[in-house]
């Protein structure tokens, strides 16, 4: 069995692109590294953004291993800075409610989680067992999750006003997939007990 940890960044500074973190999303970080520092893990790997980057620091400083980047980890839009933050969460809103709608720039929900999905089919067959955690975000999460479990699996939120489906994934909160024979089951979903001390 090979179990996924997936973590979401913790709190970010709300400024466009590759925002750092804030300094309660170190503490976040800082909390959820204390939460996983007894698991043996076999790999550790993040999206190559700056508050995922950061937030995998500090989770890995228990552990004697190297932290590697892969773009598949990165989430389906980016709010770039010559943009609204009202056209970026427009368009947000249309790939949820269209998982197949393609963006100007990015990629769709659909796609998204497929190229996660097909991650942690590479990593199933490399390691065959273990622990491995991916330092992400909450989009990419729910990404995944939509794509590998059914609608009643996966607790949906839907927008009052938009109608867009949303699954909630906290900062630094955690959720596990495990992975036996080729088939996925969720052990946790954006689990943040631990935080409730900030």
């Amino acid at each position: 069995m090979i179990n996924f940890y997936l973590i979401r960044h913790g709190q970010k500074e709300a400024i466009p692109f590759d925002p750092p973190l804030t300094k309660i999303g170190v503490k976040q970080a800082e909390i959820t590294a204390e939460l996983l520092k007894d698991i043996d893990f076999k790999k550790i790997i993040v999206s190559p953004k700056l508050r995922t980057k950061q937030t995998a620091e500090i989770i890995a400083m228990p552990h004697s291993l190297e932290i590697s980047t892969d773009n598949r980890l990165i989430e389906r839009l980016e709010w770039e800075s010559d943009k609204s933050f009202d056209e970026f969460i427009s368009e947000w809103n249309k790939t949820d409610i269209d998982r197949s709608y393609q963006p100007k720039m990015g990629l769709s929900s659909s796609s998204n989680g497929e190229q996660m999905r097909r991650l942690l089919n590479e990593f199933s067959a490399r390691y065959g067992d273990g622990n491995i955690l991916m330092v992400t975000h909450g989009g990419t999460i729910g990404d995944l999750l939509r794509n590998l479990f059914t609608e009643d699996v996966i607790e949906h939120k839907i927008d009052p006003i938009t109608g867009a489906p949303h699954i909630q994934i906290s900062e630094c909160s955690l959720t596990v997939i495990e992975e036996v024979s080729d088939k996925y089951s969720l052990a946790k979903i954006n689990d943040n007990s631990h935080l409730a001390i900030t």
